[in-house]
């Protein structure tokens, strides 16, 4: 497959994780074929829950120098007949001729394309036209807690962030209480404040409450948290980009690829309110990725 196509297909990708929701996103899923038994590859995979059903979208992706034509959705028409996915979506970078747009329409195939943005003004992108770069801050962090115990000795030990704690609208993570407290953005700034561009920083900090925090009732260790001690590693990041912008299914986005460096992609979707979100992919692996209205990024 040309290198043109994956990338295009990374970028369709990253969109529709970006406006997925809840919903799982898998690129280059392998199904079973029905009829022959063999593993068929489907550019992208969408599983989601509905009405409590689990619904598999099939995404296939071309990037041909015309638009996509009749016989192309044809053939993919026939592949996803016999693979177990409920509904078939098309995207075409430069679009479909008018035949094919029909014949898909008839079927019940949904076409997609990347639209021009004609939303271009938002603050991201004047500053990646500003400065060519794309500015990351990532955070990662382990959580401890202070345990009182039942019998009196205080003692530290270390919480998993998949561990769930009662809260107001019920039970959280550990992982997303943390991020709950990383996402103001006065935490944000003074981060931000704190740090250079390429250095590692490590940073602390307690949350505790009057009233203390949860008990814990585990065999013979007995007693109440009456503190979390979050520690945090905190790398700015700058990286030289070439990037783009366009509409996709109506919502103005950002693309870009990194120049230099190591290699990088990002998407990022704009929201109702000014903000952004979306993902990035680099040789870590795929992250979620936000931006306030300012354009600053944070994974």
């Amino acid at each position: 497959m040309p290198k043109r196509t994956n990338a295009f297909q990374r970028l369709v990708t990253l969109l529709t994780a970006t406006l997925a929701g809840h919903a799982q996103v898998t690129e280059s899923a392998m199904l079973i074929d029905r009829v022959s038994g063999e593993k068929r590859e489907v550019d992208v995979l969408v599983s989601a829950m509905a009405g409590g059903y689990r619904v598999e979208l099939g995404v296939e992706v071309i990037s041909w120098a015309r638009p996509a034509d009749t016989p192309w959705v044809e053939k993919m028409r026939a592949k996803h007949d016999n693979l177990p996915t409920d509904k078939l979506i098309l995207v075409s970078e430069r679009g479909f001729y008018e035949p094919a747009r029909r014949k898909a329409e008839f079927y019940g195939i949904e076409v997609l394309t990347l639209e021009e943005a004609t939303e271009a003004d938002w603050p991201l992108i004047a500053t990646l036209e500003t400065s060519g770069v794309f500015e990351v801050m990532t955070i990662s962090f382990d959580v401890a807690g202070i345990l009182q115990l039942d019998n009196g000795p205080r003692e530290q030990i270390p919480i998993p962030l998949s561990a769930t704690i009662p809260a107001a609208n019920g039970l959280m993570t550990i992982d997303q209480f943390v991020r709950s407290i990383l996402d103001r953005q006065d935490v944000r700034d003074v981060l931000r404040k704190n740090v250079s561009s390429d250095h590692q920083h490590d940073f602390w900090f307690c949350y505790s409450h009057p009233n203390g925090l949860w008990r814990l009732e585990d065999g013979d260790k007995l007693g109440q948290f009456t503190e979390l001690r979050v520690g945090l590693k905190v790398l700015n990041s700058a990286s030289p980009v070439r990037f783009a912008s366009g509409k996709f299914r109506s919502v103005p986005f950002v693309s870009g690829t990194s120049t230099m460096g190591s290699p990088m992609q990002f998407v990022l979707a704009r929201n109702t309110d000014g903000s952004t979100s979306g993902y990035l992919i680099d040789e870590s692996g795929v992250r979620t990725l936000s931006s306030n209205k300012a354009g600053r990024n944070e994974v």
